[in-house]
């Protein structure tokens, strides 16, 4: 068998679109089902080769199965992180105003959704490195790219994120205004 024509990959061809609509149950964003059905099939198809696979339909609904699940669990961990990393230890509970706390989780959001408008790879290598952690170079060696590739997703990233914050900067201004009327008018803050 070539491996153009292995099992798994022929299982892909003709089972991608069930494929699609199977990981759409997982995940609500159409961007994370085609980059986790392209993902599973690279890890099915990559099995594949150190061993037979038995049935390759299955094989890559299991592994897509885990790949979306993993990818849950890796947002959930990093909006977590984020969230208590946003909240700092430095201050006890309650120290903030509720309009600095309403302008913080208003500007969390904000970045959630200017990190979900990236395009695919660069969100990936974006997200990777600045929720994550990851080097450069671990970045390029899980997504099999460059370097250099990394470092201009990761800056393009930033400075789409930024402008995306500074256009949507008066909604936040603006609401916080509302939440200081819904105290009592004190016009300073």
């Amino acid at each position: 068998m070539s491996p153009g024509r292995s099992a798994v990959s022929q299982a892909y061809l003709q089972h991608r679109n069930i494929l699609r609509k199977f990981l759409a149950r997982f995940l609500p964003d159409p961007r994370d089902v085609e980059d986790v059905s392209q993902e599973a099939y690279l890890r099915a198809y990559e099995s594949e080769r150190g061993q037979a696979v038995r049935s390759p339909k299955a094989f890559l609904f299991r592994v897509a199965r885990n790949v979306a699940l993993n990818e849950l669990s890796r947002k959930a961990r990093a909006l977590t992180d984020y969230i208590e990393d946003a909240a700092g230890d430095s201050e006890p509970r309650g120290a903030h105003t509720l309009e600095e706390t309403v302008h913080s989780e208003q500007r969390l959001a904000l970045f959630c959704r200017a990190a979900s408008r990236l395009p695919p790879q660069c969100r990936r290598a974006f997200l990777m490195r600045k929720v994550y952690g990851y080097s450069h170079r671990e970045i390029a060696e899980s997504l099999g790219v460059s370097t250099s590739t990394v470092e201009k997703h990761v800056a393009t990233g930033l400075y789409r994120c930024a402008q995306f914050m500074a256009a949507m900067d008066g909604e936040i201004g603006d609401r916080a205004g509302d939440v200081r009327q819904l105290k009592g008018g004190s016009g300073h803050g």
